[in-house]
C-alpha cells in the first residue's frame, strides 16, 4: 500500500533577501589577509603608480603632493638629526627611538652628565657609559656628591628625624584643615572627626579617612599632592631598613675609596668632560623636587622616606696631626672630603681640560673649606696649582666653616687677598659666581678681580657680598664686557640695606651717556624677612623679593624706578617697592610668584581679619 510513497526533501528556510540587498545597496566584503599571502596584496605605492596619473587626489596629500614625494623625520640625515634632537626633552629622544629601528640606530640617548657618590646605583651606571664606546664621548659634566648619609642606630632616632623633616608638610597640612574647619563650622561632623581621630591614624603619618575627605574637596595641587604621596609613601619602619641597607653601603664604598677611583677613571675616560660639580643637592628631603634626576634616586622604591643628609661641614672632626711632626696640622681629608678628592683628581690629569668649576651651594652645605686660607698647609699650595693649571672659563665659589685645624683665617690670611690671588690664577674666566655666606667679615670687591678679569668677564654673581656703594659703582663701571649681572642678598659695609636707589640713579646716568658697547641685564633679589623659617641648620631665609626686567626698563628706558627711596627705605627691611619683581624659592628661582598677586593676598588677609 505505501510502495510508491516518495520521501520529499524538507522544505529549506531560505532567509529574505535584507533591505540593503532590495533596495540595490550591495555590502562589501573584505576578508582578512593570511601570513602566507600578504605578499600578494598590492602596496599603496604600487596602486599609485598604476592609477595615480589618472586619480591624483585619492593619492596625494592636502597640498596635492604625491605621497612618494612626502618627506619624514626618517629622510633627515644623522647630523640632522643630532641638532634636532639638542631641542627636545630627553623622554622625547626615548620615545623617538621606540618610533623605528632606524631612528633607534641613528638617535643617541642624551647622556652628558654622570653622578659620582658612595652609592652603587650612580657607580655602576657610571662604569656602564664608560664601557660603552659611543656614550662615552658624549658626556661633558661630572657631579660630584659630596653628602654622607647620617647613622641612626635605633628606629626610634630613625623615626623622630623623620617626624622633624615633615613637619613643614604637616604643617601646611594642619592649616589648610583649619581653613577648612572655618568654613565647615565647629558643629559639623567633619570637625568632631577630626577632633575625635585627630589627623593621623597613627605615628607613620598616614592620613585619616576623614582628613582624605576635606582634602580630596579642595580639588588643587597641594590637595592632589598631599594625598598621592600619603598613598604611596612607605611605613617609617620599612623605610628604616631600606635606609641602613643605604647606610651599610656607603661606609663600604667610602672605605674602599671606590667613589675617588671611579672619578679619577672618569676623567681618564670621558674625552669631552669640561665641567665638574661639587654639589650637596643630589640627596634632599624625599618630598621634595630634587635637583639632580639621578640614578640612585631612581632605584629607591616607591614612597621611601628619607631624613636630611648632611654634607662635609655638618661633621666636624679631630685635628689630625702627623706623628713625629712639629709643622701645622693638616686638614682632615673625612671632613672636607668632597673638595679633597676633586681637588686631587684634577691635580693628576696630565693634560687639565675643565673648562667649568661649579660648587653647587644653594643649601650653603657645599663648598672650599677654610682651611685654604692658610698659607702654612698644603691644602692651599694645591688649590692655588689646580686654578693656575685648569683653563676654567666658568667659576661659582663658595666657602664653609673648616673645622679641621684650629687655625682661624685671620691668624694666617686674609681671605680678600687670598681670593683675589685664586682668581688672579684664572685668566681664561668669562663667568664668575662668587658666594661670601660663611665668610662672617666684610668684603670689599674691588680689589677681588684685577683689571685683566673685569675686561673679560662676561657674567657675574654676587652672593652675601658686604660693601659699599661707591666703591660698587666703581667697579660695575669697570666691567666693560660684561652682560649680565645678579646681586644676591648684597648689604652695605655696615650691615644696614644697600641704598639701591641712589647707586642705580648714577648707574642710569652714566649709561646714557657712556659710549660702552654692552649694556649688562641686572638681577637683584633680597631677603623677605617675614618669610624666614627655622629650621635644622638655624634660621634660614626661604623666599626672597627678585627684580630683573624692572631695573632694565628703568635703567634704560622711561619706567618707574623700582626702588625705594633712600629716606623711605630706612624704615623698611629691604630697598624695593613692594609690588614689583617676584617671590621666589632661594633654592629654586623657578617656583616664583609675582609680588602684585602676593600683596594683594596678604591685603585680603588683613581685611578678613
Amino acid at each position: 500500500m505505501f510502495q510508491n510513497l516518495q520521501i520529499r526533501p524538507a522544505k529549506s528556510h531560505r532567509r529574505k533577501p535584507s533591505l540593503t540587498i532590495r533596495s540595490g545597496v550591495t555590502k562589501r566584503r573584505i576578508s582578512a589577509v593570511s601570513a602566507v599571502t600578504a605578499n600578494n596584496v598590492p602596496s599603496i605605492s604600487f596602486m599609485e603608480n598604476l592609477f595615480g596619473a589618472e586619480f591624483p587626489e585619492a593619492f596625494g596629500n592636502t597640498d596635492g603632493r604625491p605621497a612618494e614625494n612626502k618627506k619624514t623625520i626618517l629622510d633627515l640625515p644623522s647630523e640632522l638629526l643630532e641638532i634636532v634632537c639638542e631641542y627636545i626633552s630627553k623622554l622625547d629622544i626615548k620615545r623617538l627611538r621606540l618610533a623605528s629601528k632606524r631612528l633607534a640606530d641613528s638617535v643617541y640617548l642624551r647622556i652628558d652628565r654622570v653622578f659620582i657618590s658612595p652609592n652603587r646605583a650612580n657607580l655602576a651606571y657610571l662604569h656602564t657609559i664608560l664601557a660603552h664606546p659611543r656614550y662615552k664621548g658624549r658626556v661633558h659634566e661630572i657631579v660630584f656628591d659630596g653628602t654622607r648619609l647620617e647613622e641612626y642606630p635605633t628606629l626610634e632616632s630613625f623615626h623622630k628625624a623623620i617626624v622633624s623633616n615633615e613637619r613643614d608638610t604637616r604643617s601646611a597640612i594642619a592649616d589648610r584643615l583649619d581653613e577648612a574647619i572655618e568654613i565647615y563650622g565647629n558643629d559639623s561632623p567633619q570637625a568632631r572627626l577630626l577632633e575625635e581621630e585627630g589627623m593621623y591614624q597613627n605615628g607613620d603619618g598616614y592620613l585619616t579617612d576623614n582628613v582624605k575627605e576635606i582634602l580630596l574637596r579642595y580639588e588643587d595641587d597641594f590637595a592632589r599632592d598631599v594625598l598621592a604621596r600619603n598613598a604611596i609613601m612607605m611605613s617609617i619602619e620599612d623605610s628604616y631598613l631600606v635606609y641602613q641597607s643605604l647606610y651599610d653601603q656607603e661606609q663600604e664604598i667610602v672605605q674602599q675609596n671606590l667613589d675617588s677611583e671611579t672619578l679619577h677613571r672618569a676623567l681618564a675616560g670621558f674625552p669631552k668632560v669640561k665641567r665638574i660639580t661639587l654639589t650637596s643637592e643630589a640627596w634632599w628631603l624625599w618630598n621634595e623636587r630634587p635637583r639632580y634626576n639621578t640614578p640612585f634616586h631612581r632605584s629607591l622604591p616607591p614612597g621611601f622616606r628619607k631624613p636630611l643628609v648632611f654634607s662635609d661641614r655638618d661633621h666636624p672632626g679631630p685635628v689630625r696631626m702627623h706623628s713625629g711632626s712639629y709643622g701645622p696640622p693638616q686638614p682632615d681629608q673625612s671632613v672636607c672630603r668632597g673638595y679633597t678628592i676633586i681637588l686631587s683628581a684634577l691635580l693628576s690629569m696630565e693634560v687639565p681640560s675643565i673648562e667649568e668649576f661649579v660648587i653647587d651651594s644653594e643649601n650653603a652645605q657645599t663648598g672650599i673649606p677654610e682651611h685654604v686660607f692658610d698659607r702654612r698647609l698644603a691644602f692651599f699650595n694645591d688649590t692655588t696649582l689646580m686654578f693656575r693649571r685648569m683653563p676654567l672659563k666658568r667659576l661659582r665659589l663658595s666657602f664653609i666653616p673648616c673645622y679641621c685645624t684650629h687655625a682661624t683665617r685671620s691668624e694666617h690670611g686674609q681671605p680678600n687677598i687670598i681670593i683675589q690671588g685664586l682668581l688672579a690664577e684664572l685668566k681664561d674666566l668669562e663667568h664668575l659666581d662668587l658666594d661670601m655666606r660663611d665668610m662672617r667679615v666684610n668684603h670689599a670687591i674691588a680689589p677681588l678681580i684685577d683689571d685683566l678679569g673685569k675686561a673679560n668677564l662676561k657674567t657675574l654673581t654676587l652672593r652675601n657680598l658686604a660693601m659699599s656703594v661707591d666703591e660698587f659703582y666703581e667697579f660695575l663701571i669697570a666691567l666693560e664686557n660684561v652682560q649680565h649681572i645678579t646681586l644676591y642678598h648684597v648689604t652695605h659695609a655696615g650691615g644696614e640695606a644697600v641704598h639701591w636707589a641712589h647707586l642705580f640713579q648714577h648707574l642710569k646716568e652714566y649709561y646714557a651717556t657712556s659710549m660702552q658697547g654692552t649694556k649688562p641685564h641686572y638681577t637683584i633679589a633680597e631677603p623677605i624677612p617675614l618669610e624666614e623659617i627655622e629650621d635644622l641648620f638655624g634660621t634660614a631665609v626661604r623666599f626672597s623679593q627678585l627684580i630683573d626686567e624692572e631695573v632694565d626698563a628703568f635703567l634704560y628706558g622711561d619706567a618707574e624706578c623700582p626702588f625705594l627711596d633712600a629716606a623711605v627705605a630706612e624704615d623698611e627691611p629691604n630697598s624695593f617697592k613692594k609690588h614689583v619683581g617676584w617671590k621666589v624659592h632661594d633654592r629654586d628661582w623657578t617656583m616664583r610668584e609675582r609680588m602684585t598677586e602676593v600683596r594683594g593676598r596678604e591685603g585680603m588677609l588683613k581685611w578678613d581679619d
